[in-house]
């Protein structure tokens, strides 16, 4: 099992906004997620049940201990690693072929890594030191194949081959390792912060999609995953709660019914159950995410896919012959990484540029961070792109790819902006826009420029937006600037 490590964080990173749970206090509802702030031991994440609670002794040290974050165990970084490899074989289908089909099919797998990983990611939140390793590199294992699956799977959708057996494998993969990552959980607890983590519904097109041919396979495929987001933006945890009550308490009245009618001394046919055996064995338990861990480990894999963006364009760089517009586009690339790494980690909150903690809940964060860390990855693509053309013009696919990837960046930030409305004023709103509008120009009118240029352009306005940052989290509040919600 893994052991915490480090110091406890500045408090700006406390923690997305868990899902409140709105059935709390009706008559016969399970306990309410233990807060960090409530009176008895344990943070987000643990499941409120008799069995793990200890007696609170209300000594300062013991309030102290609790204020302590919990960080990522050594195994989930290791787990975290295969995050590198998935990236890897994503970015090279794009770079193998660029048109709105591959567009297409890298979203859909990159949405189906960043589910399957998401799904033992929120297990080792929750579980915490109960987090059994087996089970992590076993979910590791299998995002594995998925990783290894992606150049066969370009080959045989994209480029005409007829060797189906990678995307066999990338479809069983995937099946397998959401359906053993659903089980992790403990009988009767339910996720409230995202749902869908525990349910595989989605997985049935791609069940499906075994006995099909393209193009009809990927059309399955794409159906999956957009089950998955659709339950993930309108299904609360709390309905999830009321429905698994809801199955009990009909169990429930079942087991009165036949008890009322079995003989005295039970059941006819069968052993004597009874209500209160059945409330037991069914016992509903709510569970939460420990926030600030949760933001953790969110940045870490913003943080491996901006790595896998600089090995990208080292690795171009290495096979270009040495001359100054070499360097002067591996220069704006790392530039540009480093910016975003600026706005997303340092600037933002769980990899989510101008996001702030505690404002939104954690299901809407979560699908932040899908959205944001895919179009990073894009961008990455777009740099390698930008370092094998030096001084000469991109094409306009290649061109496209990184000023539209890092328009979205910035689109996505400035809705956030607008949804955290702290310290947001009107002139740095226009500015965050500047990070939309200067990208989409370049796309129109970069044609004739060279890939440095647009590159060093693009990185200018990342930069300047770190520094607009930087400058707004040094003002004093009484300056105007809102603490965040």
């Amino acid at each position: 099992m893994g052991t915490n490590r480090g110091e406890p964080k500045r408090n700006r990173h406390h923690g997305i906004r868990p899902e409140p749970m709105s059935g709390a206090g009706r008559e016969g509802a399970e306990p309410a997620p233990r807060h960090p702030d409530s009176s008895g031991p344990g943070r987000y994440g643990e499941p409120v049940s008799n069995h793990d609670a200890e007696p609170a002794s209300g000594a300062p040290e013991d309030m102290e201990h609790q204020e302590v974050e919990r960080h990522a165990s050594w195994a989930e970084l290791f787990f975290d690693l295969v995050a590198v490899a998935a990236v890897a074989s994503l970015a090279h289908l794009l770079a193998t072929e660029l048109d709105w089909t591959s567009l297409g099919l890298y979203a859909v797998l990159f949405l189906a890594t960043w589910l399957a990983w998401t799904t033992f990611m929120l297990y080792g939140n929750v579980a915490g030191t109960r987090t059994h390793v087996l089970r992590l590199l076993i979910g590791m294992f299998g995002l594995g194949v998925m990783a290894a699956s992606v150049p066969g799977v370009t080959h045989s959708l994209l480029e005409g081959g007829h060797d189906s057996a990678a995307v066999r494998a990338f479809t069983i993969a995937y099946v397998v390792t959401r359906v053993y990552g659903a089980q992790s959980w403990r009988r009767g607890e339910v996720l409230l912060d995202f749902p869908v983590a525990q349910h595989t519904v989605g997985v049935l097109p791609w069940v499906v999609s075994l006995w099909t041919h393209p193009p009809v396979t990927v059309a399955l495929w794409a159906l999956g995953v957009a089950v998955d987001l659709w339950l993930v933006l309108v299904v609360s945890g709390t309905d999830m709660l009321e429905r698994y009550e809801n199955r009990v308490s009909a169990v429930v009245d079942r087991e009165e019914r036949a008890q009322r009618r079995a003989p005295r001394g039970g059941r006819a046919g069968g052993r004597p159950r009874g209500p209160d055996a059945v409330r037991q064995a069914f016992q509903v338990v709510p569970v939460m995410t420990d926030p600030a861990h949760l933001a953790e480990r969110l940045g870490l894999f913003v943080i491996i896919v901006l790595g896998e963006g600089v090995v990208q364009v080292v690795d171009a760089a290495s096979q270009a012959a040495p001359e100054t517009g070499l360097f002067l586009a591996g220069l704006a690339s790392f530039v540009l990484l480093a910016g975003m790494f600026g706005l997303s980690v340092q600037y933002g909150f769980a990899g989510v540029p101008h996001l702030r903690a505690g404002a939104v809940p954690a299901r809407l964060g979560l699908a932040l961070h899908c959205v944001v860390t895919g179009v990073i990855a894009t961008v990455s693509v777009g740099l390698a792109s930008v370092v094998e053309h030096g001084n000469e013009p991109l094409d306009t696919g290649p061109r496209w790819l990184l000023c539209g990837a890092v328009a979205a960046y910035f689109l996505i930030g400035q809705l956030v902006a607008i949804r955290v409305g702290g310290g947001a004023g009107a002139a740095r709103t226009l500015w965050i826009s500047s990070g939309v509008v200067v990208p989409v120009l370049l796309g129109l009118l970069g044609a004739p420029l060279p890939a440095t240029l647009v590159t060093g352009l693009v990185a200018a306005v990342v930069v300047s937006q770190v520094a607009v940052e930087a400058r707004a989290e040094r003002r004093p509040a009484h300056e105007g600037v809102a603490e965040p919600a």
